[in-house]
């Protein structure tokens, strides 16, 4: 048993202020405090419960000298159970931890069974079993700056300098407690810190289901990505050789990176879901080829129309006239059927594909009869310089770029976004896209993350940034971009890639979506050394046996794709 002297307590307790000060865990803070107080009585047992915020009173540290005994954590369990503070309130009597921790009580006596108002059942039922003999306790609650309980401190069996059991004395309690109430900072930075970190997980669910609500395709992503960015952080810690033998990540960073994976496409908040998911060229809220569809269904109705009018005035015989007929209607329906290909954006047209585009514009028209400011919002009608000329019939092409098309937000000409040389989204909505990245860092940079976390910004605003500079929204280059960042850069890309719920395009085969990253690597799009790792770790098939569809996965030849 450590003596009580001053001149050993003084240093221990200055070595608490310095540990608590420094941010040493709360189980190691509680320790070495219930250690030092109890050696002030040469307490023979000591034990700490821990009032949580959802008001469970949990004995978390346990000691007994002379049975050899210390029980950190939840396996006091077994030795007291966990109690639910508010179903105790009308029980009496109750147990000296339960009676601290509601009624606030100092509980100091000789012998604890001659406590009437004190329920010593269980002690009762621990000295039988341990052949123990509980007499003297000192129990009392410990409180926070705001007053609240937030655990009670138990002594039991104080000694004299010949081994007596004695009563804890008033100097032993005062200096005792003193130095329990130490444990108040422990306890309240800790319960600060898991407010915060609650606070900041809520914040990350809140925003990963209002995506989520936005859009059901990039709600996926955003639960998807965090796996594959953990999984080759993972390979690249564990790697032996190579150009991350020595990469390390601390706690810290594993958290900066998780929180990062899960808010890098926070900004999509204020991208429009229509362009989101544009599945064709000329879909906004809907399809458009369905105007384009009437069109040439009206050009076909004036084809039938003169076809018939000529049979009746005779001017040719029926045979030319049938083939006339017949090759217009041809020629409509080939002409509308590549204007639908045009729409997909699967493939990337061509120059020949362009001039066609033009092509039908200019000779193809149709006469429109009705007034087109009729109906119109006002903020449609703003867009109109002068409407006047939508008063009267005109004659109109099938593929339109009227003016207030072309000045609307997101420019929606049909011809201009026809024209789209790949994909489906112009270059005014590419450009609303890529804000999502700046509103994302925007967003992350108002978070008051404390410095530990500071990476965050980084990790999450640069995954769409490429190796060779090109990327944005900062044009940084590898040498420029942490690890991490670019890690998350590979997993956005393969997700998006190998995901089969986009309504732009079809779930691609696994050698498909790896072919197209080895092009990316290529280009100078994705860190090379990251993108090997990628492939020889075995986390691209990691991933894909458990959240893709098994009709994705082919047979793969992983050097193939090196």
């Amino acid at each position: 048993m450590i003596t009580n002297s001053s001149d050993i307590i003084l240093p221990r307790i200055l070595k608490l202020c310095d540990d608590i000060s420094h941010g040493v865990s709360s189980d190691t803070i509680i320790e070495t405090t219930m250690l030092l107080a109890g050696n002030i009585a040469a307490a023979d047992g000591c034990f700490f419960f821990h009032v949580t915020q959802k008001k469970f009173l949990n004995l978390v540290y346990s000691r007994i000298e002379s049975l050899n005994t210390s029980i950190s954590g939840t396996s006091n369990m077994r030795l007291y159970p966990s109690v639910y503070l508010p179903d105790i309130m009308e029980k009496h009597p109750k147990r000296p931890a339960e009676l601290c921790a509601v009624s606030r009580e100092v509980i100091n006596t000789a012998n604890v069974f001659n406590e009437t108002n004190i329920d010593s059942s269980y002690l009762k039922e621990f000295d039988e079993e341990n052949n123990y003999n509980t007499l003297s306790m000192l129990s009392f609650p410990i409180s926070d700056s705001k007053n609240n309980v937030i655990g009670v401190a138990q002594f039991i069996n104080a000694k004299a300098p010949n081994g007596k059991i004695i009563n804890f004395s008033s100097d032993m309690q005062n200096r005792i407690i003193s130095v329990c109430n130490m444990l108040s900072i422990a306890l309240e930075r800790k319960r600060l810190e898991e407010s915060y970190t609650q606070l900041l997980e809520s914040f990350v669910d809140i925003m990963a289901k209002a995506i989520d609500a936005k859009s059901p395709y990039t709600g996926l992503h955003c639960q998807k990505v965090p796996i594959i960015t953990r999984l080759l952080a993972s390979a690249a810690v564990q790697a032996n050789e190579g150009a991350f033998k020595n990469f390390e990540m601390s706690d810290d960073d594993w958290y900066a990176l998780h929180i990062a994976s899960w808010l890098h496409d926070c900004g999509k908040i204020i991208t429009p879901e229509f362009i989101m998911d544009k599945s064709a060229k000329l879909e906004t809220v809907h399809n458009r080829i369905h105007e384009i569809r009437d069109r040439f269904e009206i050009l076909r109705r004036d084809a039938h129309i003169e076809y018939l009018q000529k049979r009746l005035q005779n001017t040719d015989n029926k045979e030319n006239l049938q083939a006339e007929f017949v090759a217009k209607v041809k020629k409509l329906t080939e002409d509308f059927e590549f204007i639908g290909r045009c729409n997909i954006g699967d493939t990337a047209l061509s120059d020949e594909d362009m001039e066609r585009l033009d092509q039908i514009s200019q000779e193809l028209t149709f006469t429109r009869y009705f007034n087109r400011m009729v109906g119109l919002s006002w903020g449609e009608r703003k867009l109109i310089n002068t409407p006047s000329i939508y008063n009267n019939p005109e004659v109109e092409s099938v593929l339109q770029d009227r003016p207030e098309q072309l000045a609307a937000t997101y420019n929606q000409g049909e011809l201009t976004n026809l024209k789209i040389r790949q994909g489906t989204i112009n270059q005014a909505e590419r450009q609303k896209i890529n804000e999502h990245i700046v509103t994302t860092i925007q967003i992350l940079k108002n978070l008051p993350f404390p410095p530990e976390l500071s990476n965050i910004v980084e990790y999450a605003g640069a995954h769409h940034e490429r190796v060779d500079g090109k990327g944005y929204p900062n044009g940084l280059t590898g040498k420029q971009m942490s690890i991490p960042a670019k890690i998350m850069a590979i997993a956005d890309v393969y997700e998006a890639l190998t995901a089969r719920d986009r309504p732009y395009k079809e779930p691609k085969k696994l050698s498909e979506v790896l072919r197209i990253m080895q092009e990316m690597k290529n280009s100078g799009h994705l860190d090379p050394d990251l993108y090997e790792l990628f492939i020889r770790s075995g986390v691209y098939l990691e991933y894909a046996k458990e959240y893709i569809d098994k009709e994705q996965i082919d047979e793969i030849n992983p050097e193939e794709y090196l």
